[in-house]
């Protein structure tokens, strides 16, 4: 019924831990205070549509994406 040749990996984090991640990132205040980009679109990143969060710079940011389809995309035409 299913293709399963096409796999792919998801790695997932929960909304209650979003925070916490932001705040080791130093990246909390940006999002509370609207700085937080979507880099595809160059939408402000919020609670609500934070799409994709990418590690860069070691895992000491999080570069963001958000949740349209076509920035989903891009991201995948960036890194894939």
């Amino acid at each position: 019924m299913f293709d399963r040749k096409n796999k792919i990996e998801v790695n997932a984090i929960l909304d209650t831990q979003i925070e916490e991640l932001l705040k080791k990132t130093s990246q909390y205040e940006d999002l509370i205070e609207g700085k937080l980009i979507c880099s595809s679109c160059g939408s402000v990143i919020n609670h609500q549509n934070i799409g994709i969060m990418l590690p860069i710079e070691n895992g000491t940011k999080i570069k963001f994406y958000c949740d349209r389809i076509d920035c989903a995309e891009q991201y995948k035409l960036d890194y894939e």
